[in-house]
């Protein structure tokens, strides 16, 4: 957790992947146009499990998929806050500004937007925004036909807002509980009296303070996206988009949450052990150009290149301990302030080309690409000249108690020039009218040039991630499958001896039925299992030269690795649609178990059950009114840290929302989170922790224009 360089998150934002429709078959030139343009904006579907155009109903894995009125609705307005109501997905939060996530099990190294990404790491730095995106979807096992790099766990894809064909407008501004307020302005418009061609623009302005004491921050998001087509069969998009986080009074590590003598430490939710003078602040900028060509009804070619400019300015405040926190003194922690710059580009080239074709009597599809990805990052390190010193009792700290230091001249601290190079290729194939087959390969080359603190961490690997699935529907509306993949994870760590950790490997395998419910619903059961073999764990932290230090101040270099083996297996039962036509459903529970090779609990952290809510509901007898009602509960999490275990017990999160449609232009909405303030640690993977937030409100007024 402390360990800001070697842990590295590539938070990337990739290229999109279009959906044409087929060419119109038409005398008049326009019709055409407007017929594929139509299809090419707001027909697109994420390539999913397997890298093929399949719906949910015939992804041979389990799929979640929360559209843009719901993250609106419930105000899931970042990344934390959609994931926290996700089925299947954990959100460990071990810092303000530093988060992981984690399904079945394992940690999510790979984030994409439509469809296509690169995983280079597991930690989220900072936040997402929602307001750009038409929606998140989690595909749950194995992605390696998505990724190139096999991971049991799943991944997240974002899904771009496009333009419409017609003009629409909308703002919305908000206001709540610790001073927040968030204004978002959404515009979409022709921009030709054929409407082949369009822009929409999606921009952000959020302030808040917190719940912790010192911690607020500022959020700015800009979207550009402009897309049309050039004759009757191509089509383009450029798009810009630029999101700015600039936090102050952050977390880096947090509290100590049990004492000397195994006592849990029970401090008020408000607590931080940040100073006032410390930020953690980043930026990102992507640009990206896609062109689409329809080369026939049945085949169409996709060629998208995305470039990423990530920035990362910090000046953060750590404590430690060397025997531990003394609960009747409240002494026994030692400061260790720490200054990073990071800079990273990220440049990604994609070429597929996907399509049908008819053999035996059958039709069946085909998807075959190449994709190229380069990222290039550097870390500075400002040593501080002052600052190691003893703190006083514990709780009660004002944020003063140590100043902000002198800081030395930077030295490199960590470089990473990161390549990996992909062949894939999947195909369904049809075996009988309901029977299909799903086969595919990625082909892997990766290659890291890098150093951290003078040690390489240089590594170079083939690998490949074969992928398996069938589907049999019984029914129109029962549809059972299976599916298997290798697994293939390269992972960024040091071991012990300050030797890369080298590749997580193993299996991962899934059964399961999805049954249409109603004409708009769709309830899905799944089994899985996954082995897996040299997964990292956190070991230690250190400076490589084996001496304990007796003030810690060069000690923290490293975070060291080790490798174990862990199986999980589980069940998750998930419905999404309408139950009425007044009541949407959006809920799944998940059972969980991780074992070690000796049949001991493995990643004891990690919820066992978890069950999530999103319901939706208006009524009849009112067309103006909806109600919102959404649950997050997980049962009981430990850790076994040095002093004794540290344990939150099970734990509910209940909140909702009640909107007015006052005219066809205007709303109001009340949303509130964690009604019954429940009060619950935000991860307990580490000694070190602070309370999720209690209550809190905010009121909404939303206008919009779409003649």
């Amino acid at each position: 957790m402390l360990n800001h360089l070697s842990l590295p998150a590539f938070a990337l934002l990739a290229v999109s992947f279009s959906q044409a429709a087929p060419t119109a078959i038409a005398a008049d030139s326009r019709i055409v146009e407007e017929v594929l343009i139509v299809g090419y904006r707001d027909d697109r579907r994420s390539r999913g499990a397997t890298g093929l155009d399949l719906d949910l109903f015939d992804t041979p894995q389990s799929m979640t998929t929360i559209q843009a009125d719901t993250l609106d609705a419930f105000k899931l307005v970042d990344l934390n806050s959609t994931l926290g109501h996700t089925t299947g997905v954990n959100v460990d939060a071990t810092e303000t500004d530093r988060t992981y996530y984690n399904a079945r099990g394992f940690d999510i190294t790979s984030m994409h937007v439509d469809g296509v990404g690169v995983p280079f790491g597991a930690l989220m730095v900072g936040d997402l925004d929602t307001a750009i995106f038409e929606s998140v979807a989690v595909i749950r096992g194995s992605n390696g036909l998505i990724t190139g790099l096999g991971n049991p766990s799943g991944t997240i894809n974002y899904q771009r807002k496009r333009p419409s064909n017609r003009f629409a407008a909308s703002t919305e501004i908000t206001g709540g509980t610790w001073g927040s307020v968030r204004a978002v302005a959404d515009v979409s418009l022709p921009l030709t009296s054929s409407e082949t061609w369009a822009a929409r623009f999606v921009g952000v302005h959020q302030r808040k303070d917190s719940w912790l004491d010192l911690n607020h921050g500022e959020r700015n998001v800009g979207y550009l996206v402009v897309d049309g087509q050039v004759g009757s069969s191509v089509t383009v998009t450029f798009a810009l988009s630029h999101q700015q986080n600039d936090s102050d009074g952050v977390l880096w590590g947090a509290a100590p949450v049990i004492y000397s003598d195994g006592t849990l430490n029970d401090f008020d939710a408000s607590t931080t052990t940040s100073m006032d003078w410390t930020y953690w602040n980043t930026q990102d900028r992507t640009a990206f150009a896609e062109i689409g060509w329809q080369v026939s009804d049945a085949w169409k070619l996709t060629s998208s290149l995305t470039h990423t400019d990530y920035e990362e300015r910090s000046e953060l405040f750590y404590v430690y301990w060397l025997s531990g926190l003394d609960r009747a003194t409240g002494l026994g922690m030692y400061s260790y302030p720490g200054k990073y710059d990071t800079d990273r580009q990220t440049r990604i080239w994609d070429t597929a080309l996907e399509g049908t074709f008819d053999a035996w009597g059958q039709r069946h599809e085909l998807i075959v690409g190449l994709s190229m990805a380069r990222t290039d990052a550097r870390t500075l390190d400002f040593a501080a000249l002052e600052g190691f010193v003893a703190m006083p009792a514990f709780p009660g700290w004002q944020g003063d108690e140590v100043s902000r230091p002198a800081w030395d001249v930077p030295i490199e601290a960590a470089r990473d020039d990161m390549r990996l190079n992909r062949m894939y290729a999947a195909a369904r194939l049809a075996l009988s009218d309901g029977l299909h087959l799903l086969l595919g390969v990625n082909l892997v080359d990766y290659e890291n040039k890098g150093v951290s603190w003078g040690v390489s961490t240089d590594s170079s690997e083939d690998g490949s991630s074969p992928y398996v699935g069938i589907t049999w529907s019984v029914t129109d509306e029962l549809n059972l499958y299976a599916s298997y993949s290798d697994i293939y994870q390269p992972q960024y760590y040091l071991d012990e001896s300050l030797q890369p950790l080298g590749s997580a490997e193993g299996r991962s395998y899934e059964i399961g039925a999805k049954q249409r419910v109603g004409r708009h619903g769709l309830l899905t059961l799944a089994l899985f299992r996954t082995e897996q073999e040299n997964l990292q764990e956190f070991v230690a932290y250190g400076d490589g030269d084996g001496i304990d230090d007796t003030d810690f101040s060069d000690d923290f270099n490293y975070a060291l690795y080790r490798g174990i083996s862990v199986d999980a297996k589980g069940v998750e039962l998930e419905f999404a649609g309408r139950l009425s036509d007044s009541l949407t459903l959006q809920a799944g529970y998940t059972w969980l178990e991780m074992k070690d090779p000796h049949g001991e609990d493995a990643r004891t952290f990690i919820p066992r059950n978890t069950l999530k809510m999103l319901a939706a509901w208006e009524p009849a007898w009112n067309d103006r009114l909806s109600l919102g009602l959404s649950l997050r509960w997980q049962d009981g999490v430990h850790f076994e840290s040095s002093y004794g275990r540290i344990a939150q017990e099970r734990y509910a999160v209940v909140g909702g929302y009640v909107r007015y449609r006052i005219s066809d232009k205007l709303s109001l909405s009340a949303n509130v989170n964690n009604l019954a303030d429940e009060r619950y640690l935000s991860s307990v993977k580490y000694e070190q922790a602070f309370y999720a937030a209690p209550r809190s409100a905010s009121l909404s007024l939303n206008w919009w224009l779409q003649p």
